[in-house]
């Protein structure tokens, strides 16, 4: 029988929560979070005494959630933003935090490496990061990293129909991997694909193709400043067809 014990850590990314309703879950691109080293995982919960005739009539444990402790040797700082809340400056290249700032929710996919060559993949719907931790050392004997150490935890979603915390799947072939690169929307929405509309500047399908950084740029240089960084391409690439139609006019 192939063993199947978890040996490894890989492919960590995670996902702006857009959506997280009682009815409604969305979530928007993937973002890797490479080198990972650790990820610890540790269940927490609480107990809630209900009392009757002075004594414990039932005592009911309570889910608190999922605490994380995330070890990797380096972050940009453009995933510093993520892990903080601070704000990255696309064009100075600076980043700026403050006690004020506040951490987005997200979620998350990893797989784990195991013994017989495939993978336990995991995937958690909500989780924000709580606390990055980075002890700077002079240099030793050379190997001495900063390892980065973010504290965070994994809670329930809002949706009443599955409320859950995480999934595992176990994967077969390489295909099976397909699995981390998506969260399924609630409720499943049905993609509605419009005809390309011939326009000055290009046509749908030209936008559908260009890269989220290519569709920014494009956007700046029609001088749209309603889309940043922070919204999905299909957003972008509305902003930018519907100003395409307007020079058409």
């Amino acid at each position: 029988m192939a063993k199947k014990a978890l040996r490894g850590l890989s492919g960590i990314r995670v996902f702006e929560l857009l959506e997280n309703t009682e009815t409604n879950y969305k979530v928007g691109e993937a973002i890797p979070i490479p080198y990972a080293q650790k990820l610890s995982r540790d269940v927490q919960t609480s107990n809630d005494p209900i009392y009757a005739d002075d004594e414990i009539y039932d005592d009911e444990e309570v889910f608190d959630g999922e605490d994380f402790e995330l070890e990797i040797p380096e972050a940009d700082l453009k995933l510093m933003s993520v892990f903080e809340g601070g704000i990255y400056d696309e064009e100075t290249g600076e980043y700026s935090w403050g006690p004020d700032d506040k951490g987005k929710d997200y979620a998350m996919t990893f797989k784990a490496k195991r013994k017989d060559g495939n993978y336990r993949m995991f995937r958690y719907y909500r989780c924000k990061f709580k606390k990055v931790k980075q002890d700077l050392q002079t240099q030793n004997n050379g190997t001495q990293v900063a390892t980065i150490t973010i504290n965070g935890t994994f809670y329930r979603r809002a949706l009443l129909s599955d409320p859950r915390v995480r999934k595992l799947k176990d994967s077969m072939k390489p295909d099976d991997l397909t699995w981390l690169d998506t969260i399924p929307t609630v409720p499943e929405t049905t993609e509605v694909v419009m005809p390309p509309t011939p326009t000055p500047g290009g046509s749908q399908e030209d936008l559908s193709s260009m890269t989220k950084d290519q569709l920014l740029a494009k956007a700046t240089e029609l001088g749209i400043t309603t889309v940043s960084s922070s919204n999905t391409k299909d957003q972008i690439i509305v902003a930018i067809q519907e100003k395409l139609n307007e020079q058409g006019e």
